[in-house]
């Protein structure tokens, strides 16, 4: 509907619309942009801004356009070599890339046609003249799944304070999304010692992926496990914070994995379902360059902007 629409991502959600509409997803690394002057970070550093575009080149344009920090971050990314937009239109060296078609966290299955979207992507990277591995970094998915409740636990109780102070008043229950209510009642009880563990959890759980990428510059993953979900599915309230993000993690899997280690993570949409849905291919790495000149390649050798919804109109009056 638009060339680009704005965003920000904590467990994915830059990139779980991107897959799901048939566009570019990009989640930049951690400090990549201020959130000056209203706050420091989001999420302990787990959330970041950006958008979501039709092309990798109009990608990498606005990111040009917002990278940067101001006085007083916490703290901030590097900046880049070159322009970032430069970077996408650069052939990239060959890369060493782990591919994995597996979930980091539980879950019943995936999808067939979502490995093969993935399989099919590595196929196109090998020929691109970069090296695939099979494989994936391990990660406790319990301590991941609970630290990322802890932390939007304390985050919601603080939009609850938030919301106080804009409206004079104590906000109400049926002024908040249902799964949000929950994540504020819990963040009431929360306990400063909950909220340092938590924090320690994802540092430790950071760790733990790098060390399981040493070898590997690139990784490869799915970003839905299966294609578009059913509406609603996402955001109906399950009784406590951990178990909504128990069925989010079994439908997204590595999303949240970016957030977690501060990588940043770019959603393709290189796959279609039997029935014509998009399907998002992921690609993680610890800087955007080499992800928007990898997304680039893939645009050129895979192109998808002629891709059109059976019953998408196109501005017409046409029904």
């Amino acid at each position: 509907m638009v060339p680009a629409a704005s965003g920000g991502d904590g467990t994915g959600s830059i990139r779980v619309p991107a897959s799901c509409c048939g566009v570019v997803g990009l989640k930049p690394r951690r400090g990549r942009s201020s959130f000056a002057p209203d706050a420091g970070h989001g999420l302990e550093g787990m959330v970041n801004n950006h958008a979501l575009t039709r092309t990798v080149r109009d990608c990498a344009a606005l990111l040009d356009v917002i990278a940067g920090s101001a006085p007083g971050d916490p703290y901030g990314a590097a900046a880049p070599a070159v322009p970032f937009l430069e970077s996408a239109d650069r052939t990239p060296p060959a890369q060493r890339v782990l591919i994995a078609t597996s979930s980091p966290f539980p879950t019943d299955r995936i999808d067939p046609e979502v490995v093969a979207a993935v399989e099919a992507t590595g196929r196109l990277l090998e020929g691109l003249g970069h090296r695939l591995t099979p494989g994936a970094p391990t990660i406790d998915p319990d301590a991941v799944a609970e630290a990322i409740a802890v932390l939007h636990n304390v985050s919601n109780a603080q939009l609850h304070d938030l919301a106080q102070a804009h409206l004079g008043r104590a906000p109400r229950e049926d002024e908040f999304e249902p799964s949000t209510w929950v994540m504020i009642r819990e963040g009431f009880t929360t306990t400063g010692l909950d909220y340092a563990n938590a924090i320690a959890a994802i540092h430790a759980e950071t760790r733990r992926f790098a060390a399981g990428m040493a070898e590997h510059d690139v990784l490869l993953v799915p970003t839905l496990l299966a294609g578009p979900p059913p509406y609603g599915l996402l955001n109906q309230p399950r009784g406590t914070t951990r178990a909504f993000f128990d069925v989010e993690f079994a439908t997204t899997g590595w999303t949240a994995l970016a957030n977690v280690t501060g990588w940043a993570a770019i959603s393709l949409p290189l796959g279609q379902t039997s029935d014509g849905l998009p399907i998002g291919v992921q690609l993680m790495a610890p800087d955007e360059a080499i992800l928007l000149s990898l997304a680039r390649q893939l645009e050129q050798a895979a192109p998808w902007c002629s891709r059109i919804p059976p019953r998408w109109v196109a501005g017409t009056t046409t029904m």
